[in-house]
């Protein structure tokens, strides 16, 4: 009887001991609205043409987009994915030398992230991809679509309450647009600076 109490006894404090040493586990579905102030820039030549042109947006720079993620927390560092979808970008009104204006629309992301939590604030890098329609006004059979193109950047949560956080995040990506029809090859450079403001189920 008295080895099966030290036998209890045992276990309990060698469970305490243990349990003391297991790391914190978190999780966290979260789902928010975001204010992006986009740039696209580009560069595009052709072998048929002499002409090289120069591109940059210059309307439909500030534009609302939305956003749905997930976090999991192991002590202070976390792994996440998120997805995001922005329904205007960019517009450039006209080409010199060309006709017609470029929209850029309808973005669609997806993300995988990393990161470290300190108090109130989530610091995280990520990396990701997706598609972007474009529309050439003067080359309306040209293909429409950018489809699995890379995007990386870096950005920072803070947790106002429970519930809320805003946050803030910086992104870019290099992409190739080849139109068929005029046989110019842009390579396209997108930057985007993320205002976010989300809730924390």
């Amino acid at each position: 009887m008295k080895i099966l109490k030290f036998l209890l006894i045992f276990l309990f404090f060698s469970f305490q001991a243990h349990t003391k040493e297991l790391p914190r586990i978190d999780t966290k579905f979260y789902l928010g609205i975001y204010k992006s102030f986009d740039k696209f820039s580009a560069i595009a030549s052709s072998p048929d043409y002499a002409l090289i042109y120069h591109t940059e947006t210059d309307s439909e720079k500030r534009n609302l987009g939305y956003f749905l993620g997930y976090n999991f927390y192991l002590n202070n560092f976390f792994i996440g994915a998120e997805t995001n979808f922005q329904e205007n970008i960019g517009k450039d009104q006209s080409i010199a030398g060309l006709n017609g204006s470029v929209t850029y629309e309808k973005m669609k992301e997806a993300k995988l992230k990393i990161g470290y939590n300190y108090d109130y604030f989530d610091f995280f890098i990520y990396l990701g991809g997706g598609d972007i329609d474009t529309t050439w006004t003067a080359y309306h059979s040209d293909p429409s679509k950018i489809n699995n193109y890379y995007t990386r950047g870096i950005g920072l949560d803070y947790k106002m309450t429970d519930n809320f956080f805003l946050g803030l995040n910086f992104d870019e990506t290099t992409f190739d647009i080849f139109y068929t029809e005029s046989l110019y090859l842009e390579e396209v450079h997108k930057r985007s600076l993320r205002l976010r403001f989300g809730y924390l189920f």
